[in-house]
């Protein structure tokens, strides 16, 4: 049976809405600098400088880790640390500690994700760590091959790097590849290198609920200017700024492109 134009109506009003509809992101400006490659940090404003906390040789676990997997973050008087620990069977651990004298002693350490059914050791991308001043959350991405397939994932710690809730997938597919991750209180946004594109991109998915949720994924947010990859993100308010690396490095330096935006 025919529906009646009037029960039409509201379906129609709903896809005009739809069309119409702000994307999540205004992106207002683009930019590009050269730069050596060292370890830097974006913020929200799209501005750019050495990343301190990174520059430091931190060793936050006795256990085997894997050579260059460390990442830290800070929050108020913390730091907060994740790594790749390797198995016995090639596979690997996902773990966290977290430091309150500046690195001197840190807590014993705690997992972030065992469901690793790779046999890749030690050869895989760093994750990414965030640690919000403004909720107290602890946020990690990370790229694995996990039972249901590999993929993006995200898992955060409620209770200041203590525990850390079951993972989520960001976004399933087969090129393992780097991600960052910023925070401001509601808003968790997450960058990574795109496992699924065709050519080397960089995206982007949005969480408005902590990370409990991530409802909105951008792709891509890179330009055409080149292969994209090493994403960085940063967040604040409805401020949001992406950069990443434009093709490779050369004897000349890295290219690195920002673009800075206005979450709706």
């Amino acid at each position: 049976m025919l529906a009646s134009p009037h029960s039409l109506v509201p379906l129609l009003a709903l896809v005009m809405l739809g069309a119409c509809a702000a994307p999540p992101v205004d992106w207002t400006e683009n930019g590009a600098i050269r730069f050596d490659g060292r370890p830097i940090a974006l913020a929200a404003d799209g501005t750019i400088r050495p990343d301190s906390v990174q520059l430091r040789a931190y060793t936050p676990a006795p256990s085997p880790v894997c050579a260059g997997s460390i990442r830290v973050a800070r929050s108020r008087s913390k730091l907060f640390a994740v790594w790749w620990a390797p198995r016995a069977d090639s596979g690997a651990r996902l773990m966290a500690s977290h430091s309150a004298d500046e690195g001197a002693s840190w807590r014993a350490a705690v997992a972030v994700d065992t469901t690793d059914r790779s046999v890749a050791g030690c050869g895989r991308t760093p994750p990414a760590i965030a640690a919000d001043s403004v909720s107290g959350y602890v946020h990690v991405t990370y790229a694995l091959r996990a039972r249901e397939g590999p993929g993006l994932f995200f898992s955060h710690s409620m209770d200041g790097g203590i525990t850390f809730h079951s993972p989520v997938p960001i976004l399933y597919g087969e090129r393992l590849g780097r991600t960052s991750v910023a925070s401001d209180g509601d808003r968790v946004a997450v960058a990574f290198e795109d496992p699924n594109s065709a050519a080397p991109r960089v995206g982007l998915a949005l969480s408005r609920t902590m990370g409990h949720l991530f409802e909105q994924r951008i792709l891509p947010v890179s330009d055409d200017h080149g292969a994209a990859s090493h994403p960085l993100v940063a967040v604040s308010g409805n401020r949001i700024a992406v950069a990443w690396w434009e093709g490779t490095d050369s004897a000349a330096g890295i290219t690195l492109r920002t673009r800075r935006g206005t979450i709706h």
